[in-house]
């Protein structure tokens, strides 16, 4: 009974003990003549779980939502955000439209800028002219 004792000691210091090993091991000490200082352990064990307090608490009056309104409050939630999701769409996409426009202008504005230019080159050279004479000079 002794060495049945030591070894479920042994198994319970080394946290290998199945609960009916450490319910036979409280018996056997409760039985054996030794082991004074591990019948003082286990009836310390015993003291607290007697001392544990048995606490009530008040029931709370809380009061429950009704599933049925979460989840319509959760539907009106999703619509209004994929309403308001859509119109920041639609305002980017309108954006994005304008500044097309804007680009394509200034794109149209280079190009008869440049049309102007190489058209008034001829001009360029009556700046070398000295006079009124030489102009007309020239067109004889």
């Amino acid at each position: 009974m002794n060495e049945r004792i030591e070894d479920l000691l042994a198994k319970y210091y080394d946290a290998e003990t199945s609960l009916a090993e450490e319910q036979e091991l409280r018996v056997l000490l409760k039985s054996a003549e030794n082991f004074e200082e591990e019948k003082a352990f286990f009836g310390i064990l015993a003291d607290f779980k007697k001392e544990e307090p048995q606490v009530k608490l008040p029931e709370s009056k809380v009061r429950k939502l009704n599933p049925t309104w979460i989840s319509w409050a959760a539907s009106v939630a999703i619509l209004i955000g994929s309403f308001w999701g859509w119109q920041m769409y639609s305002q980017k996409q309108a954006e994005q439209a304008a500044y097309q426009e804007v680009m394509m202008a200034f794109d149209l504005i280079q190009t008869n800028l440049s049309k102007g230019k190489e058209q008034l080159e001829p001009m360029n050279n009556l700046k070398y002219l000295n006079t009124t004479d030489q102009i007309i000079g020239q067109s004889k």
